[in-house]
Parts: structure tokens; C-alpha cells; sequence
């Protein structure tokens, strides 16, 4: 199944996208909820000073029971009933400075709420000023895993004594008798230029044209074993749509795979002629239900142009870069309209 060994890996640029949208609306509903909490708190401490406000032009009598919700009350109730006794007056006076500290109390509540209604609402319109991004991509490096080899293909010993050229044509001999099977040879140092791009974008969006019914997208996920030297890889391919929905236990439309055996130094070729060049051999197999020869075909090209650097460069890294790292200036029309200027 497609991308089971990358499960740490984001699983698709558009789910994270929802799932970021989906924590940032649900901070917006607290923060809110905050603020009519604090709204709320404010109205409350007004309506508790108006009533303080009344209570205090009202008679000692009633001022005896504003005192008891003040909280300085329960501290001075006693000394206070007994100044009421002893001096009417000197009470009253009290009375005052107890109301002016309680006032005093309501006032910095009032601004402290208001403070903070001001610094929610400061936090609020920032975030929904700020363009949400889409969590960049990382490598899909499975470094774990054990790569596939050359030598469970075929018996590479029997190329020792072949020349690139004849290797070469014994590789496609051998699969163009197969059913659902592409394959070709790339010179190593086209390869490297391809390779060390995948690194860098080990994701990417193909457009593949549907007869007359427009374009349809192909998830496409580089698998590398190894960063720092060029060395097989594999590419798994699936409808957009499957991986959308089906996450990384999507069924692949095709797998692509990457052969550098014999290029390395301990199984190179021994007698390559003057006039020969490493290469790298390539197989593709697809699912003949979901893909033609000719559609499966036109995704290996693709990738090799998209990956590859020759003409259009800095279009194509643009869009590569932008996809992988979730910028969100990445547009699809952008892609399709780079396919259709491209001879495929």
C-alpha cells in the first residue's frame, strides 16, 4: 500500500490544510468565549457599582448592609458597630473611606476587564490577519527499511562481462515482453541531477490528461534509502482522489523504481567500452485497470521533466518548491498550464 513505511510524513498537503483551518476556527471559538466571559464580568462589576453608588446615599441603616458585602467588612465589622454607638459621626466618616476603598476596588476591575477585552481582540484580529500556510513538507527519507536490489530483478553476475550498450539492450528485451511493464536507461549523470532534486521535493502533483474529459491528478511520492549518495529509489503513484481518501493505505496506479547497482564501485561493470556510459535502469509497473500504456508512459516522462534539469528550469523548481513546502500560493491551474507548454 502506498506510503505505509512514511506514516510520520504528512499525509496529504490539502488534509493538513483542513486540519490547520480546523485548529485555528477552534482557538477563534475560545478566544471568543473569552471575551464574552470577560464582557460579561465587566457588566457584572458596572451593575456592582451602580448598586454601591445607590446604597451609598441611602441611610447608615442601609449603609449596613452595603458594608457587609464589602470585603473589608468581616475585618472591622465589630470595631465598627461599636464607633456607630459610641460616635455617630466618626461611623459616618468610616463609613465614607470604606465606600471610596470599595469604589476605588470596582474601578481597577473595571480596567483590568477592559484591558483584557482589548488584548483578546488584539489577538483575534492578528490571527485572522495572518495567511495560514500549510505545514511544510519533509523528506521521505525510510532509511530503515531495507532497499530493493537489482540482483532480485535478475542475475546481474551474468553482466559482468557485457558492455553498457548490451546491458542496456538485454533490460529492455527483458521487459517488453512483459504484461503492464515499462522500463528504460537513463546516462548516470542525468540520473544525479534527478536524484538529488527528489531529495529536495519528494512529493509532487501530476497532471494526467483523460482523454477529452480534462486532467486528473496523481499523488506521486518519492521512497530514498540513502541522502548524501545517489542509490535506488522508488516512486509510488495514486489518484488524488484515493489518497484523499484512503491515506497511506491508498492502492497504488503505478510504482516506479530506480536501479544504481551496477554504477556503484564494488559491482560496476569491469569491461565497459571507451565509447560507454554508466546508466541507471528504470522499470515502471502499473495497474492496466486504472492506467493505459500510453497514460502510465506519460507519468514516467513527466516526472523526468519535472525532476529533471533541462530547459524551463526555474518554472518547474518553482512549483516543485511551492507544492513541498506547503506554500500557499501553489496552484494547480499552475501545473496544467506548465504540462500543456511541454512536449510529452
Amino acid at each position: 500500500m502506498l506510503m505505509a513505511l512514511n506514516r510520520h510524513m504528512l499525509h496529504n498537503s490539502l488534509l493538513k490544510f483542513q486540519q490547520h483551518i480546523a485548529t485555528s476556527s477552534n482557538t477563534f471559538k475560545v478566544v471568543a468565549s473569552n471575551v464574552v466571559a470577560n464582557n460579561n464580568g465587566l457588566n457584572h462589576t458596572n451593575r456592582r457599582s451602580s448598586s454601591f453608588q445607590q446604597q451609598s446615599s441611602s441611610s447608615d441603616s442601609e449603609g449596613d448592609d452595603t458594608l457587609k458585602s464589602n470585603p473589608y467588612y468581616s475585618a472591622y465589622a465589630e470595631k465598627l458597630q461599636d464607633l456607630k454607638k459610641k460616635n455617630a459621626s466618626a461611623y459616618r466618616e468610616a463609613l465614607r473611606r470604606l465606600r471610596e476603598k470599595q469604589r476605588e476596588t470596582v474601578d481597577t476591575a473595571n480596567a483590568a476587564v477592559v484591558n483584557t477585552t482589548d488584548t483578546v481582540s488584539e489577538k483575534i484580529d492578528s490571527t485572522e490577519t495572518q495567511p495560514q500556510a500549510k505545514p511544510k513538507r519533509r523528506p521521505s527519507q525510510t532509511l530503515l527499511v531495507k532497499p530493493k536490489t537489482l540482483e532480485q530483478v535478475m542475475n546481474i553476475e551474468l553482466l559482468r562481462d557485457k558492455s553498457w550498450r548490451d546491458v542496456s539492450e538485454i533490460w529492455l528485451a527483458y521487459h517488453r515482453t512483459r504484461d503492464n511493464t515499462l522500463s528504460a536507461v537513463i546516462p548516470l549523470n542525468q540520473f544525479e541531477k534527478f536524484y538529488n532534486q527528489s531529495i529536495k521535493y519528494p512529493m509532487f502533483l501530476l497532471p494526467l490528461p483523460r482523454n477529452n474529459s480534462g486532467y486528473e491528478f496523481i499523488f506521486a511520492q518519492f521512497q530514498h534509502y540513502q541522502e548524501n549518495s545517489t542509490s535506488n529509489c522508488t516512486v509510488h503513484l495514486t489518484p488524488l482522489i484515493s489518497y484523499q481518501t484512503f491515506k497511506e493505505n491508498a492502492p497504488e496506479c503505478m510504482t516506479v523504481e530506480y536501479y544504481t547497482d551496477l554504477c556503484n564501485s564494488d559491482k560496476a561493470i569491469e569491461h565497459s567500452g571507451s565509447d560507454d556510459e554508466s546508466c541507471v535502469l528504470m522499470r515502471s509497473t502499473y495497474d492496466g485497470k486504472l492506467l493505459s500504456a500510453a497514460e502510465a508512459a506519460c507519468l514516467v516522462n513527466q516526472l523526468r521533466i519535472f525532476y529533471g534539469l533541462d530547459s524551463g528550469v526555474a518554472d518547474k523548481e518553482k512549483l516543485l518548491k511551492s507544492f513541498n513546502e506547503g506554500d500557499t500560493t501553489f496552484k494547480h491551474s499552475d501545473v496544467i498550464a506548465l504540462v500543456e507548454t511541454l512536449s510529452i
